[in-house]
């Protein structure tokens, strides 16, 4: 809650700022950069800063995501702008250069980009001191000894707010932690799975959306529910007996989000065991009653297997399920919309539980660094500017304000924020191996759980003793 309220006093003086700074007319004006020397400098003033002189401070990033840790100039661009104003002050508080190289991550080049992170780290060149990598095939390189842990570096504090400890606590395995998230990571709020319901159907149906937010608020958004609305406005428009992609459709949902629906269902990849080392543990009732809800929902007619918006816009589709980042596709859709969480299995679950694509960045520091106390103050201050600016910037003013349709939309973006979850084995899918984070969207193709569990346990848990073998070392 502390860390809520503090967000959202920052939201409204950007908001405030914005409102009397603008020279166009426009909102997408950045004001960020301009605060009370008070608030700019109070945190640095805790810190013993030390005598850096012009050194330079390099963070190599995924060309994809180039615009998570770089920003050429300021343009107008509220989140652009917080991204300069957020290297600039760590900059110029720490006496530092802060330099960005990149090299293309995505999945097709993964290879290329785990070969050019562990040849320089190898060969000790110190080229870069932070790595901004890929969550699912980049944690795997950790066995390689390639990484720090990050515990070990000065001037770190874990406990701050502008660290994703929802993240950090689950990927610590006696006491050591090898790759981390904080607010540096921006891309953890673009990559959260979420539904979008379209508001003219809910009403051309006999639905609202003041009913859909309050099931949300009351924990009775829940799969079984989003499924009844859907078979009800399913309908066949042009007779012809086919459901397709000129029919309506209940639900629009494609294997990403298929995967989410483990995590969004409170079925944890892993637990911890008494000696506090992580376990496979999904499999179980609570698995396989998902799955079979999951399948008779895909199966059916009311089920459009898609990961294009367009449907949704063209107002043929009622719920459509992709990440809060898709909002700046749904900028020109006539009909209003709204935003709710991805749904529980059951009313019974303990909260609604948000998964990231594992495209998600995590920070990882190489053990050929040369200057410990330089690396750990600017993770330190790059993940506090990050949370001061630019997490209110992407998040509160440019998603909330500029694309979100309505009030509830914000506050159901809040409790997807809030409700964000990282499990071990998701984080670790990539060495666990197995498929464990897609084993939803793999058991519905084969149409049946036990067999793909029976098929891939042997891998998970292999994977899973290696990983821990090099924790315990």
């Amino acid at each position: 809650m502390k860390k809520r309220l503090i967000v959202l006093l920052i939201a409204a003086q950007l908001a405030a700022i914005t409102a009397c700074g603008s020279q166009s007319g426009t909102q997408d004006t950045d004001s960020s950069t301009e605060k009370p020397a008070s608030e700019t400098t109070s945190y640095y003033d805790t810190l013993d800063i030390p005598d850096f002189s012009g050194q330079t401070f390099t963070i190599l990033a995924r060309t994809d995501l180039l615009d998570e840790v770089y920003s050429e100039m300021e343009t107008g661009e509220i989140v652009n702008d917080a991204v300069y104003a957020r290297n600039r002050n760590v900059s110029e508080r720490l006496g530092i250069d802060i330099n960005i190289i990149n090299q293309p991550g995505d999945w097709a080049n993964k290879d290329q980009f785990i070969s050019y992170v562990s040849s320089s780290i190898l060969a000790g060149d110190d080229a870069f001191q932070v790595v901004a990598g890929y969550m699912n095939y980049m944690p795997v390189t950790i066995l390689d000894g390639l990484y720090l842990d990050i515990n070990t570096l000065p001037y770190i504090d874990f406990g701050n707010e502008w660290w994703t400890n929802g993240f950090n606590d689950n990927a610590t395995i006696n006491g050591r932690l090898f790759m981390a998230m904080g607010d540096m990571c921006s891309s953890m709020l673009r990559y959260a799975f979420c539904g979008y319901a379209n508001m003219k159907l809910l009403t051309d149906y006999g639905y609202s959306a003041d009913e859909l937010y309050q099931a949300v608020r009351d924990g009775k958004w829940t799969f079984d529910m989003m499924t009844g609305m859907a078979k009800n406005v399913s309908s066949d428009l042009n007779g012809d007996g086919v459901m397709d992609e000129n029919d309506l459709h209940g639900v629009g949902m494609h294997n990403m989000p298929i995967r989410a629906l483990t995590n969004a269902f409170g079925i944890d990849y892993t637990s911890r065991g008494p000696d506090g080392l992580p376990q496979i543990a999904m499999y179980g009732e609570r698995l396989i009653g998902g799955f079979e809800k999951v399948l008779s929902a895909y199966k059916s007619d009311y089920w459009y297997d898609t990961n294009d918006s367009n449907k949704f816009k063209a107002d043929k589709t009622l719920f459509y399920f992709d990440v809060l980042g898709a909002t700046t596709a749904l900028r020109d859709m006539q009909s209003n919309f709204s935003v709710v969480p991805m749904p529980k299995l059951d009313e019974q679950q303990n909260g609604y539980r948000t998964e990231t694509v594992d495209t998600t960045s995590i920070l990882m520091v190489p053990v050929s660094i040369t200057n410990h106390e330089l690396t750990g103050i600017a993770l330190e201050c790059l993940n506090y500017e990050s949370w001061r600016l630019i997490t209110p910037a992407y998040f509160e003013t440019a998603m909330q304000s500029k694309y979100a349709r309505d009030e509830e939309s914000k506050e159901m973006m809040e409790i997807i924020r809030e409700s964000i979850y990282f499990d071990f084995g998701y984080v670790f899918a990539g060495a666990i191996g197995g498929g464990i984070n897609g084993i939803m969207e793999t058991a519905l193709k084969e149409e049946s759980i036990a067999s793909v569990w029976d098929s891939n346990k042997g891998v998970m848990n292999a994977g899973l003793e290696k990983l821990i073998d090099f924790f315990n070392e």
